[in-house]
């Protein structure tokens, strides 16, 4: 997202929120989300701060020795109408007094905080720096809502390079149980087919940071299961295979995929198919409660979703094999910085907004096999969409 449009999205939620600005810290690195405001600025070497007030132009607060590397930076702001003001320090006598007087008028300001780091994605201030803030006389709440205002709303192009990412992991997956499918008999293992999925990203011109997720049935237990070349299982008949996919195009800006899919070498068991119906009865009630909620014109926060589907886990038997969160932010990164879909892990009570993107993911964990279904959502001006194709049984593979 451009500078210009997130400045323009944080100063909307600002003065909506009664907010008097957002005041972002870094050190060597600490703070990503600084630098998913303001583009990256490399080897940045002293602490750095940028406020964005509700009304008036951004300020740059950075050490003499780091400011020539924001000139870019700053020209580039200038071409969106973006003025930002400049100033510099040299000690921390310095630097504190200058940040004395960019807060002078401010009462509330909203920072990386998260009250008792209930939300870590949002948590990247120590609490010093929190300390030395409040110190000035002014009120840190959490940045946890205007920075995914800011942020993670995607543009139309990035709508646009999801669907291009969507499309190719659901042609990817389907490829690569066809692929299962023909090679059985050769002692096929995980790690034959994570790489055989590599290879279709490279060709479809996407991108993985790392990934992806192989699993044959008690290997589909673990959640973050990655496939390596001595302990891979060999893909066997009468077998469940969990493939877990994400990427993004390689193009600059892109935002990611992300999905999950199960198949089954022969006719999956009664159990293999009570547990993906109960999966299943999840993922589609997560979907259907966020489009109630958005034609009743009701804000959702994240836990509610996950409560929601976490009830019908609960129902079906299985709520101890229900071990991770519902859904995560999807974004310029694969985990972004949005609201999490999460009474589990955390309690995130940041709200679904228009714009951004997150994943819709159960599963129920077994000692000897486990099943995830994942499709990802998009909350666009006509309410959440699902935005590839939703598994609606285990994919029997061909053998």
């Amino acid at each position: 997202m451009a500078i210009g449009e997130a400045l323009s999205g944080a100063r909307e939620y600002l003065n909506e929120s009664g907010i008097d600005g957002w005041l972002l810290e870094d050190y060597r690195g600490s703070n990503p989300i600084l630098w998913n405001l303001i583009g990256n600025v490399g080897h940045v070497t002293r602490p750095c701060w940028f406020f964005v007030p509700s009304d008036g132009d951004p300020v740059l607060l950075t050490h003499e020795v780091d400011a020539g590397r924001f000139n870019s930076m700053v020209e580039a702001a200038g071409v969106e109408n973006v003025k930002v003001q400049v100033r510099r320090f040299g000690s921390r006598v310095q630097m504190l007094s200058e940040l004395g007087e960019v807060l002078s008028s401010r009462r509330v300001v909203a920072m990386e905080y998260s009250p008792e780091a209930a939300l870590p994605r949002v948590s990247r201030i120590d609490a010093g720096t929190v300390e030395l803030v409040r110190s000035l006389g002014v009120e840190v709440v959490s940045s946890g809502d205007v920075l995914q205002y800011s942020t993670e709303r995607w543009s139309s192009a990035q709508r646009e390079s999801h669907q291009v990412a969507m499309d190719g992991l659901v042609r990817t997956v389907h490829d690569a149980f066809t692929f299962i499918g023909e090679n059985i008999n050769w002692k096929l293992t995980e790690h034959d087919v994570a790489e055989f999925i590599r290879g279709r990203f490279e060709r479809l011109n996407l991108v993985a940071p790392d990934g992806p997720i192989v699993a044959v049935d008690a290997h589909a237990s673990d959640p973050h299961y990655e496939p390596v070349p001595d302990t891979s299982a060999v893909v066997r008949k009468n077998s469940l295979v969990l493939i877990d996919l994400w990427a993004v195009s390689a193009e600059p800006g892109s935002v990611f995929g992300d999905i999950t899919w199960t198949g089954y070498t022969g006719e999956p068991t009664p159990r293999h198919k009570e547990v993906f119906r109960a999966v299943a009865d999840a993922r589609d009630t997560a979907v259907s409660f966020m489009q109630d909620a958005f034609s009743s014109g009701r804000e959702l926060e994240g836990w509610e979703v996950d409560r929601t589907a976490r009830n019908v886990i609960e129902k079906s038997g299985y709520a101890d094999h229900f071990v991770h969160r519902l859904g995560h932010s999807i974004g310029v990164e694969v985990h972004s910085n949005g609201v999490n879909l999460d009474d589990w892990e955390t309690h995130d009570t940041r709200k679904l907004i228009p714009g951004i993107a997150v994943s819709v993911e159960p599963g129920i964990y077994l000692p000897e096999f486990g099943i995830r279904s994942e499709i990802d959502v998009f909350l666009g001006e006509h309410g959440p969409q699902v935005t590839g194709d939703i598994q609606q049984e285990i994919v029997k593979i061909n053998v």
